[in-house]
């Protein structure tokens, strides 16, 4: 197994979030205005049902990207705290004993 190098950006990752934000906000955006009466004849009862369950689920979606994003950015913050504090451990010590 070939050992690979793991890089994580904070910076990449609050980007990530922001992305998935803007969608989740957008989407939940849309969801209402597929919540709507349409006029359709006969179908209409039935348009109706399909449209609300079709902004439900598009609702649920934006709220689960919205939650993504949340963590994304939460993973962020926390890798760079946790990166800063090991950094700050192992300058504080004179050498490093290694494999």
């Amino acid at each position: 197994m070939t050992a690979t190098n793991l890089e994580v950006d904070p910076a990449d990752l609050q980007q990530i979030a922001g992305v998935l934000d803007g969608a989740g906000s957008a989407l939940f955006g849309h969801a209402s205005d597929l919540d709507a009466s349409p006029d359709a004849g006969a179908s209409s009862g039935e348009v109706g049902k399909a449209l609300v369950s079709l902004s439900s689920s598009v609702a649920a979606l934006a709220q689960h990207i919205g939650s993504l994003a949340e963590s994304t950015g939460a993973v962020g913050t926390d890798f760079a705290g946790t990166d800063g504090a090991v950094a700050g451990a192992m300058t504080q010590q004179q050498a490093v004993i290694g494999p």
